[in-house]
C-alpha cells in the first residue's frame, strides 16, 4: 500500500471512528476509486454500510473484502454481523467460526459468537465464549455484563452473575446499562435496600425508551406534603404502570397530598374510576400540572416497597366499569351454560425483545384446554383468526368478543376481565389487569430470559398481586413442565 493510499485511509477512519460518516465514506470511497481491490477501504465502507443500515450494501463490500483477503479474522466477524442484520443466522454462525478458526484469540468474535448461541438457545456454550472473551479482554464490559446476565437468567447461578456485577462496578461505574441490570437482578432476588437505587441508573441509560414525564418538577422522596400537589407519572408500558400501580395509594397516604397521577391515555377513564372520591386527578402523560413535586410510577419502590411485607395485600386496586363489568358477565354466563366456567385465555407476547420466550406454541398448549368444564374468552391482543383456526383443529373452541378491542380500549378489557371467573394468561397486560382487579389468575411463567424481575424466582405466588399464582418452566423454552400442571387442572 502506498503511502498516499495510507494517509488517506487512516484519514477515513478517523473520520469514522469520530460517526462523521459522510465524510468518513467519501475518504473509503476515495481509496477505492484509486485502488478499486483495496482490501481494507472494501471491508471498512461495508462495515460502514452496514452500520448506517444498508446491511445488504455492507454485505456485498465485505464479501468483496474477503475476496481479496480471505484469511483476516475482522473481515469474517463483520461480515457475520452483516448476515445478523438481514436475519441470515445460520451464516452468521458460519462466519463467526471462520473468524475463530482464522484467530482463536479474536476477542470481539467470541463475544458476538456468544450473543448469538445464546439468542439461539445454546447458554452452555455462549458462557464459554464470553469467559474466553473476558480472559483474553478482561475489562470488555459488554461480555462481562452479558454474562451476568446469562448466569443469572438462563444457568441459575446468581453467585457468578454477582461476581460479574461486582467487577462491572470496578471496570464500568458509570456505565449505566449494567447498573441497571444489577438494579433488577437484586430486585428479583429481593435486594430491595440495594436493587431500587441500582434500578434508578435507567434514567441515565440512552437505550432507555422511556421519556422523562415529570414535567422538570423537583423529585419526590417520600417527604410529607399535605395540601400540596404532588404529580405520579406512569412509566413504560401499560402493565408496567399498571403493576406499579399498586403504590399509588400508599404514596397519597405517606405524602398526604393531593395526587395528580398521569398515565397513557388508554388507562385514564379505569385510573380516574378507581381512585375516584380520594381527592386524586387523572390525566394522561404530558399534561401540563401545576405540582410542588413529582415522581415516576417505578421509583416509588425505593420509598414504599423495602421489604417482602410491603407488599402484602397492596395488589387490587381496580374497579372496571360495574355496567359494562355486569353485562358482559351474563352474556358469557348464557353462553357457557350452567355447568362451565368462563375463563379467559392469553398466549402470545408481543415484545420485541423477549415476547418469543413468553409465549407458549399453541400446539403444546391447546391439549391441555381441550376441557368440558371451561368456556374459553379469548384476552389476546392483536391477530387472532390462526391461531383460534388452529385451536379450532385441535378440538378447543374460544370466544372472541368483536366488542372488545383489548389494544385500544384497556377500560372494556377491565370490564371483561372483571366478568370472567378467572384467567390463563402468559406474562402480558391482562395478567397485570387480572392481578390489580383480584381476578383469580394462573400465570404461564417462562424461565431464563423471558422471566421480568417483578415475577418470582421460585414458589407459586406473585408478591405484586395476591390474586396471582404461577406455573412455571422448569428449563428455559421447555413449557412441558407447565402444560403438564394444566392438564392436572386449574381450581379458581
Amino acid at each position: 500500500m502506498s503511502e498516499s493510499i495510507a494517509a488517506m485511509l487512516r484519514q477515513a477512519v478517523a473520520h469514522h471512528q469520530a460517526k462523521e460518516h459522510v465524510a468518513a465514506r467519501a475518504g473509503y470511497e476515495a481509496v477505492l476509486a484509486r485502488e478499486p481491490k483495496q482490501a481494507d477501504a472494501l471491508h471498512l465502507l461495508g462495515v460502514l454500510k452496514d452500520q448506517t443500515g444498508d446491511h445488504a450494501g455492507g454485505l456485498a463490500l465485505i464479501e468483496q473484502a474477503i475476496a481479496v483477503q480471505p484469511n483476516e479474522a475482522g473481515f469474517h466477524g463483520n461480515l457475520a454481523t452483516a448476515l445478523l442484520a438481514l436475519g441470515r443466522n445460520d451464516e452468521a454462525m458460519a462466519a463467526y467460526t471462520r473468524a475463530l478458526d482464522l484467530d482463536p484469540d479474536y476477542a470481539e468474535g467470541h463475544y458476538n459468537l456468544a450473543n448469538l448461541l445464546r439468542s439461539h438457545g445454546d447458554p452452555v456454550a455462549a458462557r464459554r465464549h464470553f469467559e474466553r472473551a473476558l480472559r483474553l479482554q478482561p475489562q470488555h464490559a459488554q461480555a462481562r455484563n452479558n454474562l451476568a446476565m446469562l448466569l443469572w437468567e438462563e444457568l441459575d447461578d446468581k453467585a457468578g452473575a454477582q461476581t460479574h456485577f461486582d467487577k462491572l462496578r470496578l471496570i464500568a461505574p458509570q456505565w449505566p446499562v449494567a447498573r441497571m441490570n444489577e438494579g433488577v437482578f437484586r430486585l428479583a432476588s429481593g435486594d430491595y435496600a440495594n436493587g431500587w437505587p441500582a434500578y434508578e441508573w435507567r434514567w441515565r441509560n440512552p437505550d432507555y425508551k422511556e421519556r422523562d414525564w415529570g414535567l422538570g418538577l423537583p423529585r419526590w422522596t417520600g417527604q410529607a406534603m399535605a395540601g400540596a400537589v404532588l404529580l405520579l407519572w406512569g412509566e413504560q408500558g401499560a402493565g408496567d404502570q399498571i403493576l406499579y400501580g399498586t403504590m399509588l395509594e400508599d404514596a397519597r397516604r405517606l405524602s398526604g397530598a393531593r395526587l395528580v397521577i398521569a398515565v397513557e391515555p388508554r388507562l385514564v377513564a379505569l385510573f380516574a374510576r378507581s381512585f375516584a372520591g380520594r381527592d386524586v386527578t387523572v390525566v394522561a402523560r404530558g399534561t401540563p400540572v401545576a405540582a410542588a413535586a413529582q415522581c415516576p410510577f417505578g421509583s416509588l419502590g425505593a420509598i414504599l416497597r423495602q421489604s417482602e411485607t410491603d407488599f402484602a395485600g397492596k395488589g387490587r386496586y381496580l374497579l372496571a366499569d360495574p355496567q359494562q363489568r355486569e353485562r358482559l358477565h351474563a352474556e358469557y354466563r348464557h353462553m357457557a351454560g350452567a355447568q362451565r366456567r368462563v375463563i379467559g385465555l392469553s398466549w402470545r407476547s408481543g415484545n420485541a425483545s423477549i415476547g418469543a420466550h413468553k409465549s407458549i406454541p399453541l400446539t403444546l398448549l391447546a391439549p391441555a384446554l381441550a376441557r368440558p368444564d371451561v368456556f374459553w374468552i379469548c384476552q389476546q391482543y392483536g391477530d387472532v383468526d390462526e391461531d383460534l383456526r388452529l385451536l379450532r383443529e385441535h378440538g378447543v373452541a374460544i370466544h372472541r368478543d368483536p366488542a372488545i378491542d383489548s389494544m385500544a380500549d384497556l377500560d372494556s378489557l377491565a370490564a371483561q376481565t372483571a366478568a370472567l371467573d378467572g384467567l390463563i394468561s402468559v406474562s402480558t397486560t391482562v395478567v397485570h389487569m387480572a392481578g390489580a382487579l383480584g381476578l383469580p389468575a394462573r400465570l404461564l411463567l417462562p424461565r431464563g430470559r423471558g422471566r421480568l424481575w417483578y415475577w418470582p424466582e421460585a414458589g407459586e405466588g406473585s408478591r405484586w398481586y395476591d390474586s396471582v399464582s404461577i406455573l412455571r418452566q422448569v428449563q428455559p423454552d421447555d413449557w412441558t413442565a407447565v402444560v403438564t400442571g394444566l392438564k392436572q387442572g386449574w381450581q379458581s
